[in-house]
C-alpha cells in the first residue's frame, strides 16, 4: 500500500511551481517573438527565412511543453482536492 506523506496544501504549493514555469516560458517566448520581428526588419533574405522556419518548428515543441506544465499543475491541484476531501470523509467516519 502506498504511503502519502504530503499535505493538500503542499501539493497545491508545488503545483504553482509548474504554473509559474509555464508563465515564465510564455514571457520569454513573447520576448523572442518581439526580437524576431525587430530582426526581420533588419535582416532579410534566405538565411533569416531558414532561421525563422527552424524557430517555428521548435516553437511547436515549446508549446507542447507549456501544455505539459499546465497539465501537471491541474493534476496536482485535483489530487490535492481529492486528498483533502477523502481526509474530511474519513474524519466524519469517526463521529460518535
Amino acid at each position: 500500500m502506498a504511503q502519502i506523506s504530503v499535505t493538500p496544501e503542499q501539493l497545491q504549493q508545488q503545483s504553482q511551481v509548474y504554473l509559474r514555469a509555464k508563465e515564465g516560458i510564455e514571457r520569454e517566448i513573447q520576448t523572442v517573438n518581439a526580437m524576431n520581428n525587430t530582426i526581420h526588419e533588419e535582416w532579410q533574405g534566405s538565411a533569416f527565412e531558414s532561421y525563422l522556419e527552424q524557430y517555428n518548428q521548435l516553437y511547436g515543441q515549446v508549446t507542447k511543453f507549456e501544455e505539459l506544465l499546465e497539465s501537471i499543475n491541474t493534476q496536482l491541484n485535483k489530487y490535492a482536492n481529492t486528498v483533502a476531501e477523502r481526509d474530511a470523509q474519513d474524519a466524519k467516519g469517526f463521529g460518535f
